[in-house]
């Protein structure tokens, strides 16, 4: 079974939060479509439409802290 961009894109919508994201915007609509990362590799990520970028936020996530 394959899952189309939309259905991710809705249940992302539906059921992710996002940190320092307007939820309400977010889950109108109002700012656009999710990124859907596909791949990765280093710093560069790949989104599901195949726009390359570089991953500079990830960092915030994964700290040791110790």
């Amino acid at each position: 079974m394959t899952i189309s961009i939309k259905e991710i894109s809705e249940k992302d919508r539906n059921s992710v939060l996002h940190p320092f994201t307007q939820l309400k915007d977010f889950a109108t609509g109002k700012l656009g479509e999710p990124t859907i990362v596909e791949t990765g590799n280093g710093i560069r990520i790949q989104d599901a439409y195949g726009k390359q970028l570089i991953d500079g936020f990830a960092g915030l996530y994964c700290v040791n802290v110790g």
